[in-house]
């Protein structure tokens, strides 16, 4: 990050070409409803962004992207392609940033041209990215140049760009063209079915329609004081010959409407008069781009003091988690890439209830309930999931798209990882514990109650008089397929028990409801039955067993297997031989004592974390996380900062590159939820009725405050080793 280093900036000093396609998915701006890669607008004459090819369902953690330069992406969430591979996936829209620059005839390329003085930097606080530089041309005249960008998060669908070139030394002739870019693919894939251009002007319309139905329009419009922009094939043109000290200054506009938008498609013209009346409100656009801004901060802002490498990765990752989020849509939720990139085609996972929500849960819940009301609304996608796997009642999917339905390409993950199910109706409750919504519990009661139905078919009573159920994966994704996973079970249990008490909580309140939902007390018995006699394997020792096979899996030779630890585990095995291995991949039963710390005694957590640490190849970008929060509860703070400080690093870290197919945006909202329940303590809205604090500051931090929402109130809270101040009123630590 160079010596730029400031809490509250990401920045690049001196260009890093190896690193620029990392760069593009740090650098991502967003508003909810829009998202773009931190590209240049000029992009690299030698990465080819319309490549064809057919990308393969893989193991996304070890598989080997395409396009190691770099990666333009224009991202509308709800505007989906279908894949014949890989199902619903993103769709990569045309390129609105895209402007070429030429010097007395000489074409700008980052790749190629002589570069001095470059500094990029994402200012997180009002989501601005800038870029400069001096460019020294092979005819020997110097260019300063410089470029601004951002998207409104007030007009969320608009992006604002100004770019300003002055000679230092001669004239120069400075020629622009300010284009839309079409030639653009979805991870190799065309999702166009339908292509219009047009050039007017200063303004570049592209008219597309993709192979589900969608209709998107992506309109640029280029202004400049020092030259008139007009047409030019497919672009908007201009020429301007500049002398010493002489400076142009240019300004674009870019604006997206869709099909699915609530107003429905703009035309040519409804947008090119918005885009008119933007030019003359520039100061005003930013400033209320920046309130806006201002606003979510206040909302979610941690401060650490005596910490400045945590602060400014807390900073970076609340920035990302609320421009991933759309708080007016609950037709979607957030991808795994935080919209960031394609890798996981735009999926949504367990992340949404388990990493993400609490973050949106006690800063800002009507965002939280946009999240799970995505899940009430695909409840008859997961009711045909589960028809179509033979079952009666929801079973929800590994990888959702806009239905519900299943999209993972992955036989063993979208087969096998049920626990998914069982995760949303955790998601549903945490949100009625921290808001007391009766309305919410009541529309979101036919969830329980459907995937009650699931699990009853799901699951079987052996011989033992017991309740088992096989053929399942856990978190842990490298062992594929077991019987009675801990965590499964576990979050079974607490989901049929939450469905029994809800439909009495709407037994008494509202009858009429309860019984639309079609639960007797034959069948409440039945689900209370299961519950109470699901099993949980555990050691004389209070080990909980994985699953009932872990112990008859083959011990891990690390030390012969796993020569270089700076990589995965997983790229130096086979598939075949991790699945018949203790070499865990993340936190499997570990998860239960993150997710639920006052349901086992510190006894058994430290014999299961010894247990299973060992074993563990945080091969995951969830897993370092969630064993610094576990180190907190373990009264080892300086243990959970080694933890800490692998998960800050897994999107900031530019040597890693782990940010070019986009954000690891659970591990975004596990840094949050590390410093707020791990190291100041803080107890969840199922755990407690209180707002309550255990603290466990490492002895570098001072002091750490935030805000926090919780049961309808907003707190303001302050931690120091000594005192837990909430709403300035001092209590005891």
């Amino acid at each position: 990050m160079g010596s730029l280093f400031r809490t509250d900036v990401i920045a690049e000093e001196g260009i890093q070409m190896q690193s620029s396609k990392h760069y593009e998915g740090v650098f991502a701006q967003g508003s909810g409803y829009l998202h773009i890669r931190g590209s240049f607008e000029e992009g690299l004459k030698a990465a080819d962004q319309n490549e064809e090819y057919m990308r393969l369902p893989a193991n996304v953690t070890i598989e080997k992207p395409r396009h190691p330069r770099s990666k333009c992406g224009t991202y509308v969430p709800g505007i989906t392609g279908s894949h014949p591979l890989l199902r619903e996936e993103l769709v990569n829209l045309p390129n609105p940033l895209a402007f070429y620059v030429a010097a007395d005839g000489e074409d700008l390329d980052m790749d190629e041209s002589r570069i001095s003085g470059y500094v990029r930097q994402l200012d997180l606080n009002r989501a601005l990215l800038s870029r400069e530089f001096i460019w020294e041309t092979k005819g020997g005249a110097k260019l300063s140049c410089s470029y601004r960008r951002y998207v409104s998060m007030d007009c969320r669908n608009l992006i604002v760009q100004k770019m300003r070139f002055c000679p230092e030394d001669g004239s120069l002739l400075l020629s622009m063209k300010g284009t839309v870019d079409e030639k653009v693919k979805t991870n190799g894939y065309n999702h166009f079915t339908h292509v219009e251009k047009q050039a007017l002007g200063g303004l570049v319309c592209v008219y597309l329609k993709t192979d589900t139905g969608d209709e998107v329009r992506v309109a640029a419009l280029t202004v400049s004081p020092q030259a008139e922009f007009t047409p030019e094939a497919d672009m908007s043109a201009a020429e301007v010959r500049l002398a010493k000290g002489q400076e142009a200054e240019v300004i674009r506009l870019s604006m997206v409407s869709t099909s699915r938008d609530p107003e429905g498609l703009l035309s040519l013209e409804a947008i090119r008069k918005r885009l008119q009346t933007a030019v003359s409100r520039q100061e005003e656009l930013w400033e209320e781009h920046c309130r806006a801004w201002k606003r979510l901060w206040d909302m979610s802002r941690v401060t650490i003091e005596g910490d400045e490498k945590a602060q400014l990765a807390v900073n970076f990752s609340v920035y990302h988690l609320l421009r991933s989020c759309n708080d007016r849509d609950d037709r979607i939720a957030v991808c795994a890439k935080g919209f960031a990139g394609e890798a996981y085609f735009g999926h949504y996972f367990w992340d949404t209830e388990v990493y993400l929500l609490p973050f949106f849960l006690y800063t800002r819940p009507e965002a939280a309930k946009m999240l799970e009301r995505f899940r009430i609304r695909t409840l008859e996608g997961a009711k045909k999931n589960a028809a179509a796997y033979g079952y009666a009642g929801a079973r929800y999917p590994w990888e959702s798209g806009l239905t519900g339905e299943e999209q993972c390409p992955n036989w063993q993950y979208g087969d096998h990882e049920v626990h998914i199910t069982a995760d949303v109706a955790f998601g549903l409750w945490h949100y009625f514990c921290a808001t007391k919504d009766e309305e919410f519990l009541e529309q979101a009661a036919p969830v329980f109650v459907e995937t009650a139905r699931y699990w009853l078919e799901r699951s079987y009573e052996g011989e033992d008089g017991c309740v088992h159920i096989n053929g399942v994966m856990g978190p842990d994704e490298y062992v594929c397929l077991c019987s009675d996973n801990a965590y499964t079970n576990y979050m079974v249990r607490q989901s049929l028990l939450h469905t029994v008490r809800i439909v009495e909580m709407l037994q008494e309140k509202n009858p009429e409801a309860a019984k639309a939902l079609g639960a007797d007390e034959a069948f409440l018995q039945k689900i209370q039955s299961a519950a109470d006699r699901l099993t949980i394997r555990r050691r004389d020792d209070k080990v909980i067993l994985q699953c009932a096979e872990f112990e008859q899996l083959e011990e891990p030779d690390f030390d012969r297997l796993w020569p270089d630890k700076t990589k995965a585990f997983g790229s130096f095995v086979s598939q075949e031989r991790n699945y018949r291995t203790k070499a865990l991949k993340q936190a499997d039963v570990l998860m239960l004592f993150y997710l639920f710390p006052k349901a086992f005694d510190r006894e058994a957590l430290e014999e299961n974390y010894r247990y299973y640490l060992p074993y563990t190849t945080h091969d995951s970008s969830l897993s370092c996380i969630i064993h610094s929060i576990l180190c907190c509860l373990r009264g080892k703070p300086e243990e959970a900062c080694e933890f800490f400080e692998r998960a800050l690093d897994i999107d900031l870290d530019e040597t890693k590159g782990g940010a070019a197919e986009g954000i690891h945006i659970a591990n975004c909202g596990g840094i949050w939820q590390a410093v707020i329940f791990g190291f100041c303590g803080m107890s969840r809205a199922y755990e407690t009725d209180e707002l309550t604090f255990a603290p466990m500051l490492p002895k570098s931090w001072r002091a750490v405050r935030f805000p926090v929402c919780f049961k309808g109130g907003m707190h303001q809270v302050e931690i120091t080793h000594e005192k837990v101040c909430i709403d300035e009123t001092p209590t005891v630590g």
